[in-house]
């Protein structure tokens, strides 16, 4: 059907907008199935005419009504049926993005909806009904679904509806992380305890631990005091820089960022991410994460995604 396929009718999906298949784009053939079953027909009007039969003729109209009325049920089981998409989450290259469609319109046995190769049948209520497609991602960037087919060959499996959609919904592709080497924690010359640095005392409060009182200074009539400390790189952003991942090539040098800024939203550190033309930060969370997360993706590619 790849030849037929290049002159059909699509419509358009994209999130929130809902659509519902209409006649125009709502296309509908015989089955193998349904060829033989017609070429049979006609054999037996052709049998029955030539011997006057009319018992064959009465058998004949009763199998072709049938057709006919397959012909009615099958189109009719696609038509006006509603399909809505919810907005799809960012991947990495290499994961599969996962599809959430929402179908209604009553009671429709036998609806195939296919996205590439996957396909899933369902036999749809008076409910709303939800499935799930997915597709892989190959590399970052900008990734579309591609086309959806929903058909339908109920009741008799004679004809074949179908109506194609084509999928608006680009999905932002994040470089497929490579493992670094976490970088060494920078030390100052200050008094450190641990991976904690000395920063004075204050008063003691219910609930210090009694491992941070200032014991000597009890002693010495100070009165009971805590001791305060703070990890010395806390407040020192960390860089991911283009720089530092020289001489390797453009994807390489992504990839790694990526697993450094992965590794850097896990901790509580601010970090700047430096690319060619570009600087972020320094700032810590999940909108500064995604924000380096995107302009790691979209790095020398159109920042704006397609229609």
């Amino acid at each position: 059907m790849s030849g037929i396929d290049r002159l059909l009718r699509r419509l358009s999906l994209r999130p929130g907008r809902p659509l519902a298949i209409d006649a125009r784009h709502l296309y509908i053939l015989p089955t193998r199935f349904g060829w033989l079953y017609g070429v049979t027909i006609l054999l037996m009007l052709v049998a029955a005419t030539n011997y006057a039969n009319n018992p064959a003729y009465l058998l004949t109209f009763l199998l072709a009504g049938c057709g006919l009325a397959a012909l009615f049920l099958t189109w009719r089981n696609l038509h006006g049926l509603r399909i809505a998409l919810l907005p799809p989450e960012p991947v990495f290259a290499g994961e599969a993005v996962q599809l959430h469609l929402r179908l209604e319109g009553g009671h429709r046995p036998g609806v195939v909806v296919q996205l590439g190769e996957q396909a899933v049948l369902h036999d749809l209520d008076a409910r709303q009904q939800k499935i799930q497609l997915s597709f892989v991602t190959r590399r970052r960037g900008w990734a579309l679904p591609g086309e959806l087919v929903v058909a339908t060959r109920h009741p008799l499996g004679l004809f074949l509806a179908w109506a194609v959609i084509q999928v608006r919904a680009p999905v932002l592709v994040y470089p497929r992380p490579l493992a670094v080497a976490r970088p060494d924690r920078v030390r100052s010359g200050r008094q450190v305890v641990g991976d904690e640095e000395w920063q004075g005392l204050r008063e003691f409060r219910p609930g210090d631990s009694l491992a941070r009182v200032d014991w000597k200074g009890l002693a010495r009539e100070r009165g009971l005091m805590t001791k305060l400390f703070q990890d010395p790189e806390r407040n020192h952003p960390l860089h991911i820089d283009w720089a530092s991942h020289a001489p390797a090539d453009t994807e390489t040098r992504l990839s790694r960022m990526t697993a450094e800024v992965l590794e850097a939203a896990r901790g509580d550190r601010p970090w700047v991410l430096r690319l060619p033309g570009q600087t972020l930060g320094p700032a810590r969370g999940v909108a500064h994460r995604n924000a380096c997360l995107r302009a790691l993706a979209l790095h020398d590619l159109a920042e704006a995604p397609p229609a």
